[in-house]
């Protein structure tokens, strides 16, 4: 599977765009978000921290991006870094997040050639995948929101005013944009 190598590749500019307005709004939240929020646990037998949302995040991210600028590498997003400083410093996250969206914004430019081989466990059995850039940035882009929704409840159950549209996919958006459009219609 080719794709075009343009700058008017609109596949490719729409899976980044979607996935940068995303992380974008992570940031958004983080550089208001409390230090100590960031870290605070929640939860008896799971504890949840947003901290650790951002980290696993970001390696899902990083995972991609080093995977496919790499000639031959293998897509594994369960051999990830884990590095706990995402963990528990607020502004490495941020920074971390704000790194990751100018890559994205950089690596495919021009867009993107070729498949991408995704190294999956499955019940213990590891077999190689066939995906691409755009299937992973599909994924990656329902990856974060779901993993935003978790961090706009926990950053609420601390205080915070989370936006209504926080962490919510954007097809969920366009549907709720149409059902008030005909409502509005019908009034």
């Amino acid at each position: 599977m080719t794709q075009p190598n343009s700058d008017h590749d609109p596949g490719i500019s729409g899976l980044i765009e979607e996935n940068t307005l995303a992380i974008d709004q992570l940031v958004n939240l983080l550089n208001i978000l409390p230090a100590e929020c960031y870290r605070q646990s929640s939860g008896v037998k799971k504890p949840q921290a947003i901290g650790k949302h951002v980290r696993h995040i970001i390696d899902h991210y990083t995972a991609l991006l080093s995977a496919s600028s790499r000639p031959g590498a293998l897509l594994d997003y369960e051999n990830r870094h884990r590095e706990l400083v995402l963990e528990t410093d607020r502004r490495a996250g941020r920074d971390r997040l704000i790194g990751i969206a100018h890559q994205l914004r950089d690596q495919w430019r021009e867009g993107c050639e070729g498949e991408l081989a995704m190294l999956h466990n499955s019940a213990g059995a590891q077999q190689v995948v066939s995906t691409s850039v755009e299937r992973e940035l599909v994924f990656l882009a329902s990856h974060t929101i779901h993993h935003m929704a978790i961090i706009g409840m926990l950053a609420e159950q601390a205080g915070m005013e989370v936006s209504s549209d926080f962490g919510v996919h954007p097809s969920t958006l366009r549907y709720l944009e149409k059902q008030a459009e005909g409502l509005a219609r019908s009034a």
